[in-house]
Order: structure tokens, then C-alpha cells, then sequence
């Protein structure tokens, strides 16, 4: 690939693609990481790509298979944040409110989070969803669904309602 051409599909797609690392993990230093990971396994790739929407789709595949990776080595070392209790917070506390939206959104497993993420943050079509987490297209609705689901209990679980949450 041209550095040129690297470098103006790099401007136009590093700010949502930190932005989908950082929403991910939760942690800007390790979003950093990845993200630079991602970039550099592009650039590797051997891969030609006839669109800017395939290069993309496949930054994005890259980014989320570095997030599972790193999330598959650390379930062994964190088993015991699954034990973590939940703390009663006050509802109009927004700091509170958030901690408990970002608890609720580590309860999800690493596809719901991608999922969840890509649909209503990115504001992706299941078509590009698909793509980019390998899934069947069809199966992206059910799954999103069940995510949604998932995380209406886990917040439900917290206390959160929808009044705690506006």
C-alpha cells in the first residue's frame, strides 16, 4: 500500500477506531495498544482490497480479534472479577450512574460488547457487523437482541431503571 494512501485512509478512520478500542476495553492505555496493533496487522496484511469499505471492514475485524485476544489471556488472571459484588449508588449520582453502566457493559461477553458497540455507537448496518465480527448476517439481529436482553438484566441487577438512567 502507497504511504500515501495509507495515510488519508489512516485520517479518516482513526478517531472511530480509537473510539471503538476505547469503548471496548475500557482503558485508554490498553485501547492505545490496540489500536496501534491493529494498524500495524494492516499494514502487514498481504491482503489487496478493491474499496475503502472492505480496508475498513477489515481494520476493524483486526481490532476486535486483538481485543479477544487480549481478553482470552486475561480471563485465567481475573477469574475473581466475576466475584466482585455490586455497591448501592445513588441514582442521581452521574459518576455513580456511569460506574454502573461501565459494570453493567464489562458483564457482557467480548461479542456482546462488539456488538452493542459497532450497532449503536459506530452506527453500523448488520451487513458491515457482520464483516467485521465474521457472523452470519441474520445471526447479527438475534444476537444483537440478546445483547440488549443481557444488558436490560445485568443493569436491572445494579438497581439501574430507566428513570436512574435519563
Amino acid at each position: 500500500m502507497d504511504e500515501s494512501v495509507f495515510r488519508e485512509f489512516y485520517e479518516r478512520t482513526y478517531r472511530s477506531l480509537w473510539l471503538y478500542c476505547s469503548g471496548m476495553v475500557n482503558n485508554d492505555a490498553l485501547a492505545d495498544d490496540i489500536f496501534q496493533e491493529s494498524y500495524i496487522r494492516f499494514l502487514q496484511s498481504d491482503v489487496e482490497f478493491d474499496n475503502e469499505a472492505k480496508m475498513k471492514s477489515y481494520l476493524y475485524r483486526t481490532a476486535t480479534n486483538c481485543m479477544r485476544d487480549h481478553w482470552r489471556k486475561m480471563k485465567r488472571e481475573r477469574l475473581w472479577f466475576a466475584a466482585e459484588g455490586t455497591e448501592e449508588a445513588d441514582s442521581r449520582d452521574p459518576v455513580a450512574t456511569r460506574h454502573d453502566l461501565e459494570k453493567t457493559f464489562a458483564g457482557l461477553s467480548p461479542q456482546q460488547r462488539s456488538l452493542l458497540w459497532l450497532a449503536y455507537a459506530e452506527s453500523y448496518e448488520h451487513r458491515e457487523i457482520a464483516q467485521i465480527l465474521d457472523l452470519k448476517e441474520k445471526s447479527v439481529k438475534v444476537l444483537l437482541f440478546r445483547a440488549k436482553q443481557k444488558m436490560v438484566v445485568l443493569a436491572g441487577k445494579l438497581g439501574m431503571t430507566q428513570e436512574t438512567t435519563r
